[in-house]
């Protein structure tokens, strides 16, 4: 008898694992920049990619950003990141970058958090940046509400990107 109640109770485990494992969002594909239904701040398109290319695979995720400076010339930068909050190390802009990303309790929205060292003139400055990352409309649409602070000031924005490839 108990033999049955413990497999019984591992059964319920292994299945609530699996439910809440699956309700984790998948980000890949192509995602395009919504200005419409995106709430910028005074810097308007500054530092917002138009672009995210996205392959998440388990526990990594890799990100292909791609921005349009100001001689309208496209930019593009890469970071590969694990999803269990270990410290992942890489360069932006020939800067160091260390990025954590977990999950929430829940399992429907990713947290990022970066910090980017740069010498700016001989200054060493921080750049410290906040994200949770989540989906609407059945994975049609990404939500990005992005948090930053530096030598140049606070940034609060809420990023929306579509899904290329996806009827809404």
């Amino acid at each position: 008898m108990e033999k049955r109640v413990f497999g019984f109770l591992l059964l319920v485990v292994f299945i609530v694992t699996n439910l809440v494992a699956a309700d984790k969002p998948d980000f890949s594909g192509t995602w395009k920049f919504n200005e419409e239904k995106s709430t910028l701040d005074d810097m308007g398109m500054a530092f917002i990619p138009h672009t995210l290319v996205i392959k998440q695979q388990e526990n990594d995720l890799a990100v292909q950003k791609t921005f349009t400076n100001q001689n309208g010339e496209d930019m593009v930068t890469d970071e590969s990141m694990t999803l269990d909050g270990k410290e992942c190390k890489s360069e932006i802009w020939n800067s160091p970058r260390v990025t954590t990303a977990n999950w929430t309790d829940k399992g429907d929205t990713l947290k990022i958090e970066v910090k980017i060292t740069f010498n700016q003139d001989g200054n060493m400055n921080e750049m410290l940046l906040h994200e949770a990352w989540s989906t609407l409309d059945d994975g049609a649409r990404m939500v990005v509400n992005h948090f930053s602070t530096s030598n140049w000031g606070e940034r609060k924005i809420t990023m929306v990107f579509d899904k290329q490839g996806v009827t809404k």
